[in-house]
């Protein structure tokens, strides 16, 4: 059984959507917003479930740091789909102008999480059988979206990330708990520049990350089953 993760409905509906009706193959869990709900309801669900779960999948939408010039980093660009390679708490530490320095992790714990290399290739795999582009790297989890262009420049310089968002590197640590594989795919939304929200396609990326998650879903099951 394949449990799938989004922070809010907004994000889950198109995949629910997507699905072939009566489909019995996967669960759906809306987490909330943020590390702190995205722990508290991962937990609280894989606790309760009555079901065996052998892999979470995270989906949902992502703001993508932007490349500066010259740089050898990968950059991202609206409605592209991606994959967490590792996942990392981007803003756990001290926070100065030009840095964030993580505490010590036998004070602190883990911030970083390398994800199921193994279900990402398989799920790469299946998206380029169906011509689905997509793009694979490190991805940032915040409990503070960055706002500005300059904050996203200092957080893409620390992790050399690929993208943003608030909620993937709270779902990695529980699974690792659990002993779970699990996958994260988001599509870019926006870009992380001073906020403009005209800019934003939340419904698009939403749509593109849905639709992409139902086809990896049928195709991990077959095999499962």
């Amino acid at each position: 059984m394949i449990l799938v993760l989004a922070a809010t409905e907004f994000e889950m509906t198109p995949f629910r959507q997507a699905c072939t009706p009566g489909d019995q193959s996967c669960l759906t869990l809306v987490t909330g917003v943020g590390p702190v709900e995205t722990a508290l309801n991962l937990t609280r669900f894989l606790l309760q479930c009555p079901y065996t779960i052998d892999c979470v999948l995270g989906i949902g939408v992502a703001g993508a740091y932007i490349a500066s010039p010259g740089s050898d980093r990968h950059n991202a660009s609206l409605l592209d789909l991606c994959l967490a390679e590792t996942e990392v708490l981007g803003d756990s530490g001290l926070c100065y102008e030009d840095r964030i320095e993580p505490l010590s992790e036998d004070v602190a714990g883990k911030i970083s999480f390398t994800l199921d290399p193994h279900l990402r290739t398989r799920a790469v795999q299946v998206l380029q059988a169906h011509d689905i582009p997509c793009l694979s790297g490190p991805f940032v989890t915040l409990s503070c979206a960055s706002a500005t262009q300059k904050r996203g420049d200092l957080l893409a310089q620390q992790y050399q990330g690929l993208c943003e968002n608030m909620e993937g590197a709270a779902a990695a640590r529980v699974c690792e708990e659990f002993s779970l594989p699990f996958l994260e795919m988001r599509c870019i939304s926006n870009l992380v520049e001073d906020r403009n929200l005209e800019c934003w396609h939340l419904l698009e990326a939403s749509t593109i990350c849905g639709q992409a998650a139902a086809l990896l879903c049928r195709e991990l099951d077959r095999e499962q089953s």
